[in-house]
């Protein structure tokens, strides 16, 4: 009971100086987090997906796909997949090939197509490759696709 009781008091403590609520009634954090919620950068769709690698690994195999952006300073180039990684009819495994968008604040040129050329990898299972046909990936002008 005394661990408790001391507990109890470092939170007052820790908490009160803050004006921080422990039930989550500050209106002015709720506030804040739903700016920050408003104001989150989506991945965008690249513009074309310029190729595709697979390639094995211990645990299964990566994927690889490169790909031009739409313009310059777009990062964090990342394969989504369709259908929660589920197989499509046709027996591909699907992916969008995505892409956080630079801060409109900035003006970003367009920028050559070696500026603007990403990659992404995914590490995908054993289990999932066995069961599939073949994977595509997804941009905004064009898809890839690989057979197995």
């Amino acid at each position: 009971m005394h661990r408790l009781a001391r507990l109890a008091a470092v939170l007052t403590v820790c908490c009160l100086p803050a004006a921080c609520s422990l039930f989550g009634d500050d209106e002015e954090a709720d506030a804040a987090a739903a700016e920050a919620e408003a104001t989150r950068v989506l991945p965008q769709p690249v513009d074309t997906v310029v190729g595709v690698e697979i390639g094995r690994t211990a645990s299964g195999f990566v994927i690889t796909a490169y790909g031009i952006a739409p313009g310059a300073g777009f990062g964090v180039p990342q394969l989504t997949p369709r259908r929660q990684g589920r197989p499509a009819p046709d027996g591909f495994i699907e992916y969008d090939f995505r892409a956080i968008p630079p801060d409109p604040n900035f003006e970003m040129p367009r920028g050559s197509e070696t500026v603007r050329r990403l990659r992404a990898d995914r590490l995908v299972s054993e289990r999932v490759f066995s069961a599939a046909a073949g994977i595509r990936i997804f941009a905004l002008r064009n898809a890839r696709a690989v057979r197995f």
